[in-house]
């Protein structure tokens, strides 16, 4: 076997031969490195001589890997992310930054935390900026392609070995009612006979509630099921029905609305942070979770009892 000066190989170099194994093209590959057609090609002759291999066979149009090419890839990938590692383990000065940060949420976690993260974010890093993106049920993990720095929800994903959950904050439901079309529902039965405006994010359309009542042979009239606490607030607004949302609503989506205790025993509701594991040892990315630690720690108290 040819003896390869293993220093020669350098990462720009592996991360060339990456793309080209992934896009099977040299002319696909230069045009996302932004170099030109005849600098990959080098590149990939000089990778051929020192690995004693052709690496690549040209089919048509098509680079095909030879089988040394396909088992040097994890290995490939390995040296990649740690060269990625450490130079994510340099200091991160918000002061000087111009990042964009990101964060995927529905709207009580957005109205909850968003407003006083972009005010944290602003006063400690004043060039960067934020985008919030709507949650969809049916979307898959923007942490994982890489899309998105932090998903806050209530409900974290399941099975997801590559990403870390933390707890932030917890809540309770409460009852929400407009005082001006109707009276509190203060006992079972007027929960039961009132119209409700509920929350589906997905095709299940049993909520916690529902299904306690159907346990005991009982059930409620839900008129409407919307996308969001927003929607459910609009209509609820100037009707004599009801919506039962988290309580802290209570000072932004829900702020107009009169409220009781929910006649259901309900659970309380854990809200989360979520980020990719490979984001565990930056700088940054730290940087930016110890700020919405830090916001969601000064969240005022949930409610526990209806204002006289």
């Amino acid at each position: 076997m040819k003896n390869i000066d293993h220093l020669s190989l350098d990462g720009r170099s592996l991360y060339m031969l990456r793309q080209i194994y992934e896009l099977r093209s040299v002319t696909e590959t230069a045009r996302l490195l932004g170099v030109t057609q005849s600098s990959v090609s080098h590149s990939l002759d000089r990778l051929r001589g020192l690995l004693g291999d052709p690496l690549f066979i040209k089919v048509g149009r098509s680079m095909v890997p030879t089988e040394r090419v396909e088992a040097m890839m994890d290995g490939i990938d390995q040296v990649l992310q740690g060269i990625e590692d450490l130079y994510s383990q340099s200091d991160f000065n918000p002061a000087q930054s111009k990042d964009r940060f990101s964060i995927i949420c529905n709207d009580f976690e957005h109205d909850l935390l968003v407003p006083e993260i972009f005010k944290r974010l602003i006063q400690e890093a004043p060039n960067s900026s934020l985008r919030t993106h709507q949650r969809h049920v049916t979307q898959t993990s923007s942490q994982c392609n890489g899309l998105v720095d932090l998903e806050l929800c209530p409900y974290p994903p399941q099975d997801a070995a590559d990403l870390v959950i933390s707890k932030i904050c917890t809540d309770h439901q409460i009852t929400y009612y407009d005082a001006s079309v109707r009276d509190a529902p203060d006992t079972l039965e007027q929960f039961l006979e009132a119209d409700h405006a509920i929350l589906c994010l997905g095709h299940d359309e049993d909520t916690h509630i529902d299904r306690y009542l159907k346990a005991r042979g009982l059930s409620r009239k839900v008129s409407y099921l919307g996308p969001n606490f927003s929607a459910a607030a609009t209509l609820v607004r100037g009707s004599n029905m009801l919506a039962t949302a988290p309580s802290r609503m209570a000072n932004s989506i829900f702020r107009d609305f009169a409220w009781v205790k929910t006649p259901v025993p309900l659970d309380p509701i854990d809200f989360y942070m979520v980020w990719h594991v490979r984001n565990r040892h930056s700088p940054r990315h730290k940087w930016f979770r110890d700020l919405v630690k830090s916001v969601a720690r000064t969240l005022p108290a949930d409610l526990q009892s209806p204002s006289q």
